[in-house]
């Protein structure tokens, strides 16, 4: 009993020894991704629904070293042979590429308004991706850091 309580002694002070503080990292790189509300970078859209209105959205990820003038962000549409842009869907207007973060505005939506597909073909590619392709700070990364550059792309197809 004796040797279990100074054993249990010196793991105790074993353990306060090796303690450090605790101190802070903080993520300093500059990144901008695309996704829905859920945090998903994919949608799929019924192509019998219609004026059936989506929005994803932009994220700026950018802390006040790299945030002091407005951020633009740069985004591609393509368009798979199974859909036609003003016939299937339409970008709003006010959310094409490219778009302007304020600073202290993170976040822009893209709204999409998806039609009836009158012609839908399940054998052709009926999907329609918005793809980042820039920004106006150098360095920022496309995505979220670190390998395949995740939500750097978002993925509606239509079914």
């Amino acid at each position: 009993m004796k040797n279990r309580y100074i054993l249990t002694i010196v793991a105790a002070i074993a353990l306060l020894c090796s303690c450090e503080k605790h101190t802070e990292v903080y993520f300093d790189t500059p990144f901008v991704r695309i996704e829905d509300a859920n945090g998903k970078a994919t949608m799929d859209i019924d192509h019998t629904l219609d004026n059936m209105l989506t929005e994803i959205r932009v994220v700026v990820s950018a802390s006040n070293n790299y945030f002091t003038e407005p951020i633009t962000v740069e985004y591609e549409v393509i368009v798979g042979d199974g859909l036609k842009e003003g016939e299937d869907f339409r970008i709003q207007a006010s959310h094409r590429s490219p778009l302007t973060f304020s600073p202290g505005t993170y976040a822009l939506p893209i709204r999409v308004i998806w039609y009836k597909a009158t012609d839908f073909d399940p054998a052709k590619d009926n999907t329609l991706r918005l793809r980042l392709t820039g920004t106006s700070v150098p360095g920022m990364q496309l995505g979220v850091p670190g390998p395949g550059g995740k939500r750097s792309e978002f993925i509606f197809k239509q079914l």
